[in-house]
């Protein structure tokens, strides 16, 4: 091995020391929220498959030793990745050509006593090129030259996107020619700055520009990245001034850097911290919640109640209560005519109930039952959809299907049918009766009794002429005792009638009243509890996205 291998000095920290001990966030913590995130982005709708490729490779990435990391060089085609690799190890570790681009697989740079630490990791990678060398000053640190950005062959760049959420440090290579390029800045940069946490912009080939254009260069560049990435929040790379054929003190800089980033330990999990976070922000992003503020419900408090009336009112109307009322005075009165007419009422509840009449009138059991036949819920689904107008308008892209989902005509009808008829089985409506009916029927009966043998009487009295007391009558005069008979028990059995009638009118309208509140009450609860469970399943997952999204997802040392 060459001396100008890289002179890496030793960590300042003390290898099994952990990141909690430190006061840093756990990456096996930040992947139970994605995970919880995850779940919660589903259910919204929100596409996940990059977020469980992400949760599956950093899960993965946790299962090999904690002392080892790879860094990356990336780059377009010239820019001198694998000429400043070769100087950086003393020795051709990757292929220079003129030939463009050269680099068509990674190649890795690895210290020969880690080897055997490292095999599995680069195997995850799927890096198969392995150089090694004999330093141990980087510790169990593989250094990876990457396949070029800009290459024709678009394999080359699927390859670097592929291993770069897998990377733990990159090192963006440019030179005095590229430092400006678009695929560079917009398509690599821009992306991968909210994701990578160790990562430096190494300007090579420098040798190229004269000792007065270095800084200018320099300030350029950081000028340009500052505007790009201002809007992240976050500060861009640490611009780095290299020369592949310039000299060791040309590379001094970059040795330096690669120095700073040798605690293995720390840089995995601050890179899977902020892979994690980074992912677990843009899940929150596409929900439309702001992990700094707790969302606002898509449905607020005041709206909904507002949502809930309007809805109940309509099915209330569907299932038209006045005449429920009606079907229970009836039935309440047919029963008191069975009880407590005595006869003949039996006679007439047997033809009332044998025509169908009672079914039809006075059934509010049947009537209820067939509630659908009765209304149409078309104005409680349209007044549940307008509440949801707004807030549908106002969601992301990603989750305003789902929450228009949640108000699609055909399955909000379905979920008040059911709430309907659950209300509406839950209900006791046996026909109510009075221990006053069985005696009004006992005088009944005896009336009848004697209408009957009033008009015997006067039959007998009309064929036989019997001699018969008369009874002197105020206008009328005198009337034979068996037509005062007649009329007595004719009067007697009518007022009977009437005060059955009266009093089963009575107790109807008060069994009436009690199922009406009993029946509103019941299709109020199953509404609340059950039209709006599909908006409530979105609340909830939003909630728990935004909860997940809301812990630290940034290493503190």
């Amino acid at each position: 091995m060459s001396d100008a291998a890289p002179a890496i000095a030793e960590p300042a920290v003390r290898p099994d020391s952990r990141p909690e001990e430190r006061g840093g966030v756990r990456p096996e913590d930040v992947l139970a929220r994605l995970t919880r995130a995850i779940e919660a982005a589903r259910t919204l709708g929100i596409p996940v498959d990059r977020a469980e490729a992400v949760r599956t490779d950093a899960a993965a990435r946790l299962g090999f030793p904690a002392d080892v990391y790879v860094l990356a060089l990336v780059g377009g085609t010239g820019v001198g990745k694998s000429s400043l690799l070769n100087a950086l190890a003393g020795e051709a570790v990757s292929p220079v050509s003129v030939r463009r681009p050269t680099t068509d697989e990674p190649v890795a740079w690895v210290p020969r006593d880690a080897r055997r630490d490292l095999d599995e990791l680069l195997a995850w990678l799927n890096v198969s090129q392995i150089r090694e060398h004999g330093s141990s000053g980087p510790g169990a640190v593989a250094i990876l030259d990457l396949p070029d950005i800009d290459s024709i062959e678009a394999t080359h760049r699927e390859r670097v996107e592929d291993l770069l959420p897998r990377v733990d440090a990159v090192v963006w290579v440019t030179d005095p020619e590229k430092y400006h390029d678009a695929v560079l800045h917009d398509d690599f940069l821009h992306h991968w700055i909210q994701r990578l946490d160790r990562q430096a912009i190494v300007l090579n080939m420098s040798d190229r520009l004269g000792p007065d254009a270095v800084p200018k260069v320099r300030r350029d560049l950081e000028r340009d990245l500052a505007t790009r990435f201002a809007v992240s929040g976050r500060a861009h790379p640490p611009v780095i001034v290299a020369s592949a054929i310039g000299g060791p003190a040309e590379l001094s800089e970059l040795r330096g850097w690669l120095s700073a980033q040798i605690e293995a330990k720390r840089i995995v999990r601050d890179r899977l911290v902020a892979t994690l976070g980074a992912t677990l922000n843009g899940l929150a992003r596409e929900a439309g919640v702001d992990p700094a503020t707790a969302p606002e419900p898509f449905l607020g408090p005041g709206p909904r109640r507002a949502a809930m009336a309007a809805v109940t009112d309509a099915v209330l109307r569907a299932l038209d209560l006045a005449a429920l009322e009606r079907q229970a005075v009836a039935a309440t009165r047919a029963r008191a005519r069975a009880r407590g007419a005595g006869p003949m009422g039996l006679v007439t509840s047997t033809i009332y109930r044998l025509s169908g009449r009672q079914a039809r009138v006075a059934d509010p059991d049947r009537y209820l039952v067939e509630w659908r036949e009765h209304g149409s819920l078309a104005p409680a689904v349209d007044a549940l959809r307008r509440a949801l107008t707004e807030p549908i308008r106002a969601a992301t892209p990603t989750v305003r299907p789902a929450l228009a989902a949640t108000v699609e005509p055909i399955e909000v009808r379905r979920s008040l049918e059911r709430a309907v008829d659950g209300a509406i089985g839950r209900q006791e409506r046996a026909v109510p009766s009075s221990r006053v009916w069985p005696l009004i029927g006992l005088l009944q009966t005896v009336a009848t009794w004697a209408i009957g043998l009033s008009v015997a009487w006067i039959i007998v009295w009309i064929l036989a002429r019997p001699p018969v007391s008369s009874i002197d009558v105020p206008v009328l005069g005198l009337i034979p005792m068996p037509f005062a008979a007649l009329v007595v028990a004719l009067a007697i059995g009518y007022a009977l009638a009437r005060i059955l009638g009266l009093h089963a009118g009575w107790v109807g309208r008060r069994w009436a009243a009690r199922l009406r509140r009993d029946v509103t009450a019941a299709v109020q609860r199953e509404l609340t509890d059950r039209a709006l469970q599909p908006l409530d399943r979105l609340e909830a997952a939003r909630h728990e996205l935004w909860s997940a999204a809301t812990g630290p997802t940034t290493e503190r040392h």
